[in-house]
């Protein structure tokens, strides 16, 4: 910011000096005359304080930045981490800045982010459309965070808008992740696996890290697709240290980084008669209210149960999302009798909530059964 006033500062002595030099030299006397004439000492004092005093409130004016509060610069979950203040408070600011700075695209983007965390679909699709309005749909990153947000609203009457954006999406780069993600959500969703099989199967062969290929495994298998394993698979993780990211690779047994949150995973007694040996257990993480894949996961089997699993940035799935990236993250423990990714009938299950700053010893009680 020092630099770009000092900029400023510099090109309005660069104006002043253009304008004032012609009003301040002295003309050569015409013809007839003795004297030349005299320098235009009023108008170059006017010009002096006019200037800079006209140009300021011009950029006021047209500036979307916010000058009475340059903080929410960094709106959306990053500003609420650093500030430490709720969601709703972050969403106030957004709203208050939005409310004075109206054409501040990415301040919608942020707002509709932020709401889409907030697990309020409507509400962002709302954001992300004033967003996308003001730069006239142009924006293919911007385009695909409304399609995102119209599928979590899982509402019908815009399934054929957010299909649209997801295939121009797809269209322009047919491995796009995230709208191959979606694109095969959408197709399991209207009934048609044939389509999911495509979108789930291209996915896959982006080389995916071990986590992420479990789920869109488990994924396929239900859609009848049985998907060969690789000749060198990696080995399963133990549940202390828990699995790689895309950003960085498995990380080395217990090694953690960042913000770490130990899970003590155990059983409500009243369900331990359900329980089966060998099954799959999925412990994850994710931003609360959000579906789609975690940000951290691990898959430990119920005949280790009660045991703790450990998760931290270095346990990152996807390249950019941490735990650190997020303020509140929802636990669940998941007793799979399937053995897939997605919750079925009569999987067993346990959650919690850890804020940022909180503790890092949590319980999560695997303690109902799901409907």
């Amino acid at each position: 910011m020092t630099t770009f006033l000092i900029l400023c500062a510099v090109m309005i002595v660069a104006a002043l000096a253009l304008i004032l030099f012609p009003l301040l030299r002295n003309a050569p006397a015409s013809p007839g005359r003795e004297k030349p004439a005299t320098r235009a000492v009023p108008a170059a004092v006017v010009m002096m304080i006019a200037l800079p005093l006209a140009a300021s409130a011009f950029y006021g004016a047209t500036s979307n930045f916010p000058w009475d509060n340059p903080a929410a610069l960094t709106g959306g979950a990053a500003g609420h981490a650093q500030g430490g203040g709720s969601m709703e408070e972050v969403i106030t600011q957004l709203e208050a800045r939005l409310q004075k700075s109206p054409g501040d695209v990415e301040g919608w983007r942020m707002l509709g982010r932020t709401y889409l965390v907030s697990g309020r679909a409507d509400d962002a699709v709302a954001a992300y459309e004033k967003a996308s309005a003001l730069t006239g749909g142009r924006d293919p990153v911007l385009e695909l965070d409304l399609a995102e947000a119209l599928v979590l609203t899982d509402k019908p009457e815009v399934k054929d808008r957010a299909r649209g954006i997801i295939d121009a999406a797809l269209a322009a780069d047919e491995n796009n992740q995230k709208a191959l993600w979606y694109s095969g959500l959408m197709a399991v969703r209207a009934g048609d696996p044939d389509t999911a099989r495509k979108q789930w199967t291209r996915l896959l062969e982006s080389n995916p890290p071990e986590e992420i290929r479990q789920i869109l495994v488990a994924q396929l298998a239900e859609l009848g697709v049985a998907v060969p394993q690789p000749a060198a698979a990696p080995a399963a993780a133990p549940a202390m240290g828990g699995m790689g990211g895309m950003a960085g690779g498995s990380p080395a047994a217990g090694e953690t980084r960042g913000r770490t949150i130990r899970i003590a995973v155990s059983v409500d007694p009243s369900l331990t008669g359900k329980l089966r040996p060998g099954t799959t257990v999925f412990v994850s993480a994710r931003e609360a209210g959000i579906p789609g894949p975690p940000i951290a996961a691990v898959r430990i089997a119920s005949d280790e149960l009660p045991t703790t699993v450990v998760l931290s940035d270095a346990n990152t799935m996807i390249e950019g999302r941490d735990l650190s990236s997020v303020d509140q993250v929802q636990l669940v423990a998941r007793v799979a009798f399937g053995g897939t990714a997605v919750t079925a009938s009569g999987d067993l299950v346990g959650e919690a909530l850890h804020k940022k700053g909180a503790p890092e010893n949590v319980n999560v009680v695997i303690n109902r059964v799901s409907p």
